[in-house]
Parts: structure tokens; sequence; C-alpha cells
């Protein structure tokens, strides 16, 4: 639902840019607490807060209303696997899933006017997303591997801090948490100690040998998964509507609409 093509206006209308951050401002909050799959729409649109147009109200009075036609999609935690090491979620290539773990993806240079890559990641607790982000690197990158590797260090960051929250709770789970990345390259790159991208981006290259040392002490185990199942796929990305469905599954959003309706009539 996303449009990601959009381009600052030149002339600046004050009526008209007054409503648009009102309704871009008033999505933040549904997008951060309680709809991931908006995030990277709220994203976009807040590039253009400062200089918006009519093609931009346009995309902003779309985003609402999609979000009034699907009011009644919720966060639904899953139900946990027989063997106790994951949950399940019908209808996604990913399944069972990890009790926790995380997900991040980058795509590259796709903000035509900065060249600029987006990236997002994910993380899943009980089968349920419990914190999420779609951002514009702000930093231009020199090739995918190089946006995924940005990508991959701010995730891990936020990754390690989960953990770290966990074991201040005492919370444990069975199996070692994993952060999922869907490029192979990127992941032999953190992984391997044969592998480095060689790069003259002294910031890219700082986020590689901080992940290769974040691997090297165990604070965080990077595996390889499709981009098929790569749960942050819709985060970095406009996609066609079947895997726009597929992504709201992997999302753990369920439509309660019947639910609601069964509770009113009781």
């Amino acid at each position: 639902m996303a449009e990601t093509n959009l381009e600052p206006n030149t002339v600046v209308d004050k009526a008209l840019k007054k409503r648009y951050q009102q309704l871009v401002g008033s999505l933040a909050y549904i997008s951060v607490f309680t709809r991931p799959d908006i995030s990277l729409t709220h994203s976009i649109l807040s590039r253009y807060l400062n200089n918006p147009g009519e093609q931009h109200l346009r995309a902003a009075i779309h985003a609402w209303r999609f979000l009034v036609k699907t009011r009644n999609f919720a966060l639904k935690a899953s139900a946990l696997t027989p063997d106790n090491t994951g949950y399940s979620i019908p209808g996604t290539a990913f399944n069972p899933e990890p009790i926790f773990f995380g997900a991040a993806d980058a795509s590259f240079a796709d903000d035509l006017s900065t060249r600029r890559s987006s990236d997002g990641y994910l993380f899943k607790l009980f089968g349920m997303p419990i914190d999420w982000k779609a951002t514009k690197q702000r930093s231009v990158t020199k090739s995918t591997t190089e946006a995924e590797l940005y990508a991959l260090s701010r995730a891990a960051s936020e990754f390690i801090w989960w953990n770290n929250l966990f074991d201040q709770l005492n919370f444990k789970t069975d199996i070692t948490p994993v952060i999922y990345c869907d490029n192979k390259q990127t992941v032999g790159i953190v992984t391997k100690a044969t592998e480095r991208l060689q790069t003259k981006l002294k910031h890219v290259d700082i986020h590689q040998l901080w992940l290769r040392q974040a691997v090297e002490r165990g604070e965080v185990n990077v595996q390889w998964i499709s981009t098929a199942q790569m749960p942050a796929d819709g985060l970095t990305k406009a996609l066609p509507k079947q895997k726009h469905v597929n992504f709201t599954r992997q999302l753990g959003l369920e439509d309660i609409t019947k639910r609601l309706l069964s509770l009113h009539n009781n």
C-alpha cells in the first residue's frame, strides 16, 4: 500500500501542509504500537512533512482509508508447537517460528532523490511482534550487501538490548535466539572468518567489524532465511497484493471482526 515513487513538492500550500502533517502525525502512534504493516507507509510519508503536495495528501488519505477498512486487524500471539520449541503460524512458509527471534532487511538505493536505502527490523516473541521499525538509512551505500550490513547492524543492537532485558527479568528460552537475514553474502561476511567485505566506506566497515565481533562473542546468532520467509520484507518495500497478505500473516495480524460480532451478540 506504500507509494514509493513520491517526490517533494516545490510550492508549499500552508493549508495542505497543515492537514498533511496532522494525517501523517496521527499515523505515527498507530504504526509504532499496533500496526506494523503500515510502518513503511508512515516512514515514506514522513519524508515530505515540510514540502507535501496533492499526491502526498492523496497517499496519506489512502493510508487512512486502508486503516478504516482494516480497523479490526489485531496482533495475535500464536499457539505453541507440541515440542515447545516454537510457534505455529498457519499459512506462512516460515513455520514453526522460534519463541524469540529478530529479522532485518534492506531495499538497496530505493530512494530516487538521495539513493539512500530503506531498511527495517522486526522482533517477535511468542509468535507476536514486540518491536519493529521501518526507516531510511542515513548514509548512501554502494551495494546491496553494504545496505544489508547497515540494516543488520542496527537490528543487532536492538537484539542485544532485548536479550539483556530478558536476562534482567530472568526470562530464558530453550533455544538460542536468532536474527535472520535474507542476503547470503552478508551472513557469510559476519559469520565466517575467511570472508570480509572490502569497502572504502568507513561507516560500513565499522558496522561490519562490530557485527563480526558480536557474533564471535556469542551476543548475536545470525542465520540466513529466504526472501519468501523474511518477515521484515514488507518493512522495506511495497509488496504485491498476495505477498502483502502473507506479510500480514507473518506479522500475526488477524481480522477479529467475527469475534467482535460474537461478543456483541452474546
